[in-house]
């Protein structure tokens, strides 16, 4: 992972000139589950990298990279309870954003495309035995709006991860980071 993080800066940073807009952002935020794993999570934390270039001065494209930490719940169904362990959630986009002004307050609608690795979901079923639920990873969609005011940048996303096991997993969050230019324009 760290080769290929290391691949694309430098690639960036090549192929931008002195007028190019390197993008560098980086936030934190939270994460509401969503889907099947919304039944035995009960939401957690989210925070994001991003490494992109300004292809002009309303569309950017991005290496993303999204991590979200869901914690797991104490369940009760028919008489029975028990506990799911926490579900990680690493996501590694190709991110296109597109600003719908050009300056100072700027909104912007994005989407990411890639893969998400889910992590093992293990269940603890009180008197039953614990069992859990590989971990995979799967193509998921990464759909956001947002905006950016100067270097403040906010956004809520949806993101879906497919399934694991039999369990569709998907959320919901809400980040507030920074996001740089580096080189000509905003």
């Amino acid at each position: 992972m760290k080769k290929l993080l290391l691949f694309v800066a430098i690639a960036i940073f090549g192929i931008a000139s002195t007028s190019a807009q390197v993008k560098l952002g980086f936030g934190l935020g939270y994460a509401f589950p969503s889907g099947d794993i919304s039944d035995f999570t009960d939401g957690g934390i989210s925070a994001h990298f991003e490494l992109g270039y300004g292809v002009t001065e309303d569309i950017d494209v991005s290496f993303y990279y999204q991590g979200d930490f869901l914690v797991g719940a104490s369940v009760s169904q028919d008489g029975t309870t028990g506990s799911i362990g926490n579900v990680a959630l690493g996501s590694y986009l190709l991110n296109g954003r597109y600003f719908f002004t050009k300056e100072g307050f700027r909104p912007y609608g994005s989407l990411g495309l890639g893969i998400t690795s889910v992590g093992a979901i293990e269940i603890d079923g009180g008197e039953d035995s614990p069992f859990s639920v590989e971990g995979s990873s799967n193509f998921a969609i990464r759909p956001a709006l947002g905006f950016k005011y100067k270097v403040l940048n906010f956004n809520v996303a949806y993101l879906n991860a497919g399934k694991a096991g039999d369990a569709s997993v998907s959320d919901f969050t809400i980040n507030i980071g920074l996001l740089f230019t580096i080189g000509g324009g905003k």
